[in-house]
């Protein structure tokens, strides 16, 4: 054995013991550094010439390793290559198929990982992973592993073709699922995506599965299920959906996909049963979340321009467990990563000036209340636009941080690792404030902190789920907040509601009728109190006329429908708006604990308008129905 050289005893004996393979991991350590292509040379396997070319060739496209360039180039066989790298080089060759894999190593990369850079992780020795590849010198998958694993990688060599097959078997005996997301997509071919018709596109799958088998399972790794998912997404972004649902049904009914658009949930389209594994494990290896937990919901985010270069665009994946062992998927498309100028939401001219002078005062405490998907948000960070000035220091904790905007410090809460609202909001505090945005008053903690901040000179800025201004008062005063604090720390709440916005391209409008404009003012009327003159039937009538009228009349508008809405007469949304400014005589009932409709009757006074009282004005304006108006806000 000592007559021959290292590297021929490398080729012929594979490696088949960790013990084995650190002995020689360690001789290659002292064996001097040699370049693949001097390897080769040496070998007589190219010549000069040929690398110099071959060089030269690589400076222009350094995504491809001079070794893989030259099988490419055809000058040598990859059993060339596989021979030099062990015999010049000294890169152990290891029986991957014998080999008895360290299930820790396993762990430190994810399969799909493997799977996609055909390598296998072997063993963990003192703080790094051996990994074996058909290509030792890959720099950019060994870079790759590294920052995967956070651990240095040691490469060893595998045979040619032997590679496949380990890491499948190796990878199902750690328990992970690589039957549903076998054959890993690649996302660097997918970076440029030509529009595509989505009945094409489920054509083309239906005829790739259609052989022998019936039931032959569409894999998440075909090229016209990833195209139809890009395409799908790209079409609801172009729609302005704000929510994709995929639903699972069990046996062979039909996989569901409806999108949500201006608050209403619409079909999109119906795939065949063997497409719901697929489906869904392509949607989770897209937003890095585990493919074999099928029990338990998993909430991740897909940086869908990963995937298509021309779309900037992120959505959030929340996958909810359903009964037979399915699973739902739900991703919200979060397009707008900008806030809105406080003047594009749609405000009246009353609420916009007092929202403005709430937002600009020092100190206090102002709320924005409304169900789920209202824009609260939205709203809050138009306003935080509106006052973000280099003077002043602004922190926001959020779950999660949907839009962004510089000279915000934002923070994301994780209520896993006990990140929690209330825990931000102290932390916040040592930190030299001068306004704090909570996402969400969710407990009595969050809330007295947030009053005690607001006391103290900061203005706190934060929202809670409640039907209307002055119920939020009482809900609060129902948490334990003290009265006193709560109606001095108060500056404004406003509540909101989002509704379907006439479309433009086919609304059409006549004169209202007399029973139009008396249903009307009879909601309009219904919670004024009857013994204010402002509220006198004739003077609310002349103010709508003098503000909305054309010729002296009131008008009734009404979209029919059009190729531009989709045929349903809306397109869009808009806000409904209920402001309560806090004055002396509120602070004064808050401290006495009066009823919510005690302080609505007494804001009205003030000139607050309702939800419903917003909305009647938006439908005289033509913005939406009062049918809009009405299925949205309380009488």
């Amino acid at each position: 054995m000592r007559d021959r050289k290292l590297g021929d005893i490398l080729v012929t004996s594979k490696i088949v013991t960790p013990e084995k393979l650190v002995a020689a991991l360690d001789q290659q350590s002292r064996m001097p550094m040699v370049r693949i292509g001097e390897a080769l040379v040496s070998l007589g396997l190219i010549d000069d010439k040929q690398l110099k070319e071959a060089l030269s060739q690589q400076k222009t496209d350094r995504s491809t390793p001079l070794g893989e360039l030259l099988v490419q180039k055809a000058l040598v066989s990859r059993q060339d290559l596989q021979t030099a790298l062990a015999h010049k080089m000294g890169y152990p060759l290891v029986d991957v198929a014998q080999f008895p894999v360290d299930l820790e190593a396993l762990r430190k990369v994810p399969f799909a990982v493997a799977a996609r850079l055909n390598a296998l992780p072997l063993i963990l020795r003192s703080g790094r992973l051996v990994v074996a590849l058909e290509d030792p010198s890959r720099r950019d998958a060994l870079e790759e592993l590294e920052f995967i694993s956070q651990l240095k990688i040691i490469p060893a060599l595998a045979q040619f073709g032997s590679l496949a097959t380990a890491v499948q078997t190796s990878y199902e005996k750690l328990g992970a699922d690589v039957w549903t997301s076998r054959g890993t997509i690649d996302a660097t071919g997918l970076l440029e995506m030509e529009p595509m018709d989505t009945g094409k596109l489920i054509e083309s799958l239906e005829k790739d599965s259609s052989g022998d088998e019936e039931e032959a399972q569409i894999e998440q790794s075909d090229n016209s299920l990833v195209r139809l998912l890009n395409n799908m997404i790209v079409e609801a972004h172009g729609q302005g959906v704000s929510d994709i649902h995929i639903e699972s049904y069990p046996g062979r009914e039909k996989v569901k996909v409806r999108f949500r658009k201006d608050g209403l949930l619409q079909n999109y389209l119906e795939l065949p049963h063997t497409y719901r594994n697929a489906l869904i494990s392509r949607i989770k290896i897209m937003c890095d979340l585990d493919i074999s937990e099928r029990r338990k919901p998993q909430d991740g985010k897909i940086n869908f321009s990963r995937f298509v270069s021309n779309q900037k665009l992120e959505l959030r994946v929340a996958t909810i467990p359903t009964n037979n062992g399915l699973e739902d998927v739900v991703m919200r498309i979060l397009a707008s990563a900008k806030p809105l100028p406080l003047e594009k939401l749609g405000l009246s001219e009353h609420n916009l000036k007092h929202l403005k002078e709430a937002v600009e005062r020092p100190y206090g405490l102002v709320l924005c209340v409304g169900p789920t998907g209202s824009g609260k948000t939205t709203t809050l960070h138009s306003a935080l636009s509106f006052i973000n000035v280099p003077e002043r220091k602004i922190w926001t904790a959020e779950d999660p941080v949907e839009i962004t905007q510089p000279g915000l410090r934002q923070v994301q809460v994780n209520p896993k690792i006990d990140w929690t609202f209330a825990k931000a909001l102290r932390a916040f505090l040592r930190a030299d404030p001068d306004v704090i945005m909570v996402g969400e008053i969710r407990d009595e903690e969050t809330a007295k902190i947030a009053v005690e901040a607001s006391l103290t000179g900061h203005l706190v800025m934060s929202t809670l789920h409640t039907n209307s201004a002055p119920e939020t008062v009482t809900r609060l005063l129902d948490m334990g907040m003290d009265p006193f604090n709560f109606a001095d720390s108060l500056l404004a709440i406003i509540a909101q509601r989002l509704v379907r916005r006439l479309c433009n391209e086919c609304r059409q409008t006549r004169p209202a009728t007399e029973e139009e404009v008396e249903e009307l003012l009879a909601d309009y009327l219904h919670v004024c109190p009857t013994d204010d003159p402002q509220f006198d039937r004739e003077r609310v009538l002349s103010g709508w006329v003098q503000r909305y009228g054309r010729d002296g009349r009131l008008a009734h508008h009404h979209s029919p429908g059009c190729a531009k809405c989709g045929n349903t007469g809306f397109k869009g949304r808009a806000g409904l708006h209920e402001l309560m400014v806090a004055s002396s005589e509120l602070r004064r009932l808050v401290q006495t604990g009066a009823r919510a409709e005690q302080l609505m009757h007494q804001a009205i006074r003030e000139g607050m308008r309702t939800l419903r009282q917003d909305g009647i004005e938006k439908v005289l304006q033509g913005v939406t129905t009062l049918t809009e108006v009405r299925s949205t806000s309380n009488a």
